[in-house]
C-alpha cells in the first residue's frame, strides 16, 4: 500500500471504476479498454488474467506521460490526437494510466540534468512543473527509495488531471460512459497497486 495525502487533486465526482467493474465485464466482446503505460515497462502491461488478449488497446508514452489540453494548444508538437482517434474508434468504458515501480525514466528525471533545459514542451520538464513539483511542496520522504515511489504513484494521477482536461475525454466521463483507473505495477512481483479515492492510496488489487 503507498499512503498519498488527500486534496491535492480535484477529480469529478464518479471519474473513478472499481477493479469489479472491469472484472464482471470479462465477458464483452468489444475493445473496451485503453491503457495508458510507461514505454519503458519491459512487460506487456496488459498482461493481466481478468482480460482477454483482445480486450485492452496499449498506448505507451515516455513516463506514460500525456499533455494537458493546454500545453496542446500552447505548444507545437504536442497532441493527443493518437487518444481521440482511439475514442473514436472504441467504446472505451474503462482508462488505465499505468505506472511501475521501476520506472528508470522517472528516476532518470529526478537526477541532476548536465545539459541546458530543453524547451518547456519536453517531457521531462513537464515532469518538474507537476509531479515533481507536487510531491517536493507536499511530502518529506525519508528515503530516495520513498521519494522516488511517491513520483511513480503522484505521476499517474497527474497524467489523469491531464486526460481530462480533454472534451472528448470529460463529456464520457460526466456522462458515465467512461471510468478510470490508475495503476501502479510492482515489476519485480508483477502485483497491481489500483488507486483508491476513498483511502487515497495505491492498494493491492
Amino acid at each position: 500500500m503507498v499512503p498519498l495525502k488527500a486534496g491535492l487533486h480535484h477529480f469529478p465526482q464518479g471519474v473513478f471504476g472499481s477493479t469489479g467493474d472491469l472484472i464482471h465485464e470479462t465477458n464483452v466482446r468489444e475493445r473496451d479498454t485503453l491503457m495508458i503505460a510507461c514505454s519503458g515497462q519491459g512487460f506487456a502491461p496488459d498482461n493481466v488474467s481478468f482480460a482477454r488478449p483482445d480486450r485492452f488497446s496499449v498506448l505507451q508514452h515516455i513516463g506514460a506521460s500525456i499533455p494537458s489540453k493546454v500545453e496542446c494548444e500552447n505548444h507545437e508538437g504536442l497532441s493527443c490526437d493518437g487518444i481521440e482517434k482511439l475514442f473514436d474508434r472504441h467504446d472505451f468504458r474503462h482508462v488505465i494510466v499505468c505506472g511501475h515501480l521501476n520506472c528508470r525514466v522517472i528516476r532518470d528525471w529526478l537526477r541532476p540534468m548536465i545539459e541546458d533545459r530543453p524547451d518547456i514542451g519536453d517531457f521531462r520538464l513537464r515532469f518538474e512543473m507537476g509531479t515533481r513539483e507536487l510531491v517536493d511542496n507536499n511530502y518529506a520522504a525519508d528515503t530516495l527509495a520513498e521519494r522516488l515511489k511517491l513520483m511513480i504513484c503522484e505521476h499517474v494521477l497527474c497524467q489523469i488531471e491531464n486526460l481530462l482536461t480533454h472534451s472528448f475525454i470529460i463529456e464520457r466521463v460526466l456522462a458515465q460512459k467512461t471510468r478510470f483507473h490508475g495503476w501502479v505495477i510492482d515489476d519485480d512481483t508483477a502485483r497491481v497497486l489500483g488507486y483508491s479515492i476513498e483511502e487515497s492510496a495505491f492498494v493491492p488489487i
